[in-house]
């Protein structure tokens, strides 16, 4: 009897929190998911605008030129080569420069970063750090480093991304490579996809309403364009922001369509980093760059 009483009384227990559990599960909606490829060429199965931006060298400025059409550029007219003479991004890199300069004098900033060579670095990341025990974006190891030399280098922070692009700018014309097909980075990207598919906010929009499945069209004042390639450009210098990591361009966005914005570095949006960053593959890193929305 005391057996018996033994186990219902652990199925009760098992049963109450299930049970309460279902009901505090929120509402959301989902935006269909598509069949997206961790390469850049990608975007031909969505869009289909790879095909006039995938050629940084040869791009058609005709395009470029005309509001009507820029967006199939992808904005990677504002990539390097750049015509315009100088803009923030430069001085930001040079800020950058100067900062990794102070605080690997030792070395072991460098090191902490993921050592070997500098150039390498941008296009692996966001990547499996053992030390941290966890998937993590350049900025937050910057952060992470940074502070085992006694120097606050908060992601977000415009130190902390100047640095993260003249990291980049080392590489500059080198694709971009994660890998995505297995443990815990396989893992971060399916999480990353189902968080660019879950519906939120005011508005009860996700990142896949507007970037996949309203590519082409009209909010506001600005085309909708394709996320496939964006990631190669970041930090990315904002006419009205300045320095912006993709971290604070996620946080800007969920502010946008009235849903809370999470911190830099937050595990969310290293996910969503992961599957932005994979839909990059392939494709060069391209910094200093402007955008202007």
């Amino acid at each position: 009897m005391k057996t018996l009483n033994a186990i219902l009384a652990a199925l009760f227990s098992l049963a109450v929190p299930l049970s309460g559990g279902a009901q505090n599960i929120p509402y959301r909606e989902y935006e269909p998911m598509e069949q997206y490829v961790p390469n850049v060429s990608g975007d031909l199965s969505l869009s289909g605008t790879y095909q006039y931006w995938k050629d940084p060298a040869n791009l058609d400025y005709r395009l470029a030129g005309n509001p009507d059409e820029n967006w199939k550029l992808n904005w990677k007219f504002m990539d390097p080569p750049f015509n315009k003479a100088i803009h923030g991004g430069h001085f930001a890199l040079d800020r950058g420069e100067t900062l990794f300069q102070q605080i690997n004098v030792d070395g072991r900033f460098a090191k902490c970063l993921g050592g070997g060579k500098l150039k390498h670095l941008r296009a692996g990341y966001p990547r499996w750090r053992a030390d941290l025990k966890h998937v993590a974006g350049l900025e937050e190891v910057i952060e992470y480093c940074g502070g085992k030399q006694g120097r606050v280098l908060q992601n977000g922070s415009y130190d902390n991304s100047a640095i993260s692009l003249y990291l980049a700018s080392l590489g500059g014309g080198q694709p971009i490579s994660i890998d995505v097909s297995r443990g815990p980075m396989k893992e971060a990207y399916e999480r990353g996809r189902h968080l660019f598919h879950s519906k939120a906010g005011a508005y009860n929009f996700a990142c896949a309403t507007c970037h996949t499945h309203n590519i082409g069209k009209r909010l506001r004042g600005n085309t909708i364009t394709t996320i496939y390639g964006d990631a190669a450009h970041y930090p990315v210098y904002r006419t009205q922001y300045m320095l912006q990591s993709l971290h604070l361009r996620f946080a800007e966005c969920n502010a946008d369509a009235r849903t809370q914005p999470l911190v830099p570095g937050s595990k969310p949006y290293t996910d969503l980093e992961v599957f932005v960053t994979a839909l990059t593959n392939g494709y060069p890193i391209s910094v200093p760059a402007e955008r202007d929305w």
